[in-house]
């Protein structure tokens, strides 16, 4: 077992990085190999598991994050929420990966910057049962210097994928819960950052709701792929106060989740399930490609789409459509598996911090100064 102030002397750290994002679908592990070359981090893709929630974990944390919790209940989730990452750890035993150290986002319960972020789940479990430090809560830092506290994976997104677009003006754009865009420059500088509105969340919902939890999402898109968008109610999501902020700006599901759907849905009263579904595919879509449209100063040449999202090939058609003039690929095509992107992120986060290197990017969060993000945790 090795302490943090030893790890910062290391040159090289095997680093999981941790996600659980706003879809509640599970827990994703990312094992990266990062490397100081230089004045140059870099980090590569090792290895990756997920651990799917259950329908009683789901619950918990749709009540959390939908505020329907009491003190006790949460303070209660928080630790059980600990305590299955350090179960989780168990199973990762069997894969033999080297781990000197975990980058874990926590579950988001709240997000409503500049008053306020909450990512819950107690690491003190994890770092007890690996027995490696453990960094979190990397948000608060960045909101403490007036910042959004996101989007915070941009550093990932600019020294991964740039290098292999060179000359080419590049948009990253994560499609989880809520999608997220990190749009850069020829010579690989960030040049805007921010949330673009709905990812999978709305579609996700609606899925869940209409098969009674029997399916979690619309596998590769067929449902809404069978179905035609209802463009009165594309408009009217639209005209959400959210998409006419200017960045730095950050989401979550208190903008684009159950209350908007219920809002939606009474529009979208009488049809189909399949005409639903491409209605609100439409709608990710096309916010995306509105949000480039009306918030970058130029237009990316290029697209890499990762999350969930990116399996979602009638989504993707989408907004290829409504990008015309860009070419459309995924991490997938670049040999990161789309599922590993936002663990990546966290883990390259967790080595910074590591080497107290600065990790935030002012420009596109709106904070002050550059910053160390993250907390660290050592119980072992």
């Amino acid at each position: 077992m090795m302490r943090m102030p030893a790890l910062s002397k290391k040159k090289e750290l095997h680093v999981v990085g941790v996600m659980n994002g706003t879809s509640l679908d599970g827990v994703d592990y990312t094992l990266c190999k990062v490397k100081k070359v230089g004045r140059n981090v870099v980090i590569k893709y090792v290895d990756q598991i997920g651990f799917p929630f259950s329908a009683e974990w789901k619950q918990r944390l749709l009540k959390a994050a939908e505020h329907q919790m009491n003190v006790a209940e949460l303070a209660i989730l928080h630790h059980d929420l600990g305590k299955l990452y350090a179960e989780h750890f168990k199973k990762l035993k069997n894969k033999k990966w080297k781990i000197d150290l975990f980058g874990v986002h926590g579950q988001t319960v709240f997000h409503a910057p500049p008053k306020a972020t909450l990512q819950i789940g107690e690491m003190s479990y994890l770092s007890a049962a690996a027995e490696v430090p453990v960094v979190s809560d990397f948000r608060v830092a960045d909101i403490a210097h007036g910042g959004q506290g996101a989007p915070i994976a941009s550093l990932f997104h600019q020294q991964t994928f740039q290098k292999q677009f060179a000359k080419k003006i590049l948009a990253l754009q994560n499609i989880g819960g809520i999608g997220n865009v990190t749009l850069m420059d020829r010579k690989g500088n960030v040049l805007c950052a921010f949330d673009t509105g709905p990812g999978n969340m709305l579609m996700d919902l609606l899925v869940q709701r209409v098969t009674a939890g029997k399916d979690r999402f619309d596998k590769s898109g067929r449902t809404a792929s069978r179905g035609i968008p209802h463009e009165i109610t594309v408009e009217k999501a639209l005209k959400h106060e959210y998409f006419q902020k200017k960045p730095p700006k950050s989401a979550g599901r208190e903008e684009f989740g159950e209350s908007l759907l219920n809002d939606l849905e009474k529009t979208l009263k009488g049809l189909s399930f399949e005409d639903k579904m491409a209605t609100l595919a439409e709608l990710t879509a096309r916010s995306i490609a509105e949000s480039y449209q009306k918030h970058c100063s130029i237009q990316p040449e290029g697209l890499v789409i990762c999350g969930g999202g990116g399996n979602n090939d009638y989504l993707l058609k989408r907004i290829q459509y409504h990008l015309p003039k860009t070419k459309v690929i995924t991490t997938k095509d670049l040999d990161w598996p789309l599922e590993s992107i936002e663990g990546a992120a966290f883990a390259l986060l967790a080595a910074y911090r590591a080497w107290n290197i600065p990790s935030n990017l002012p420009k596109t969060t709106g904070a002050k100064k550059a910053v160390t993000l993250g907390k660290i945790t050592e119980a072992f």
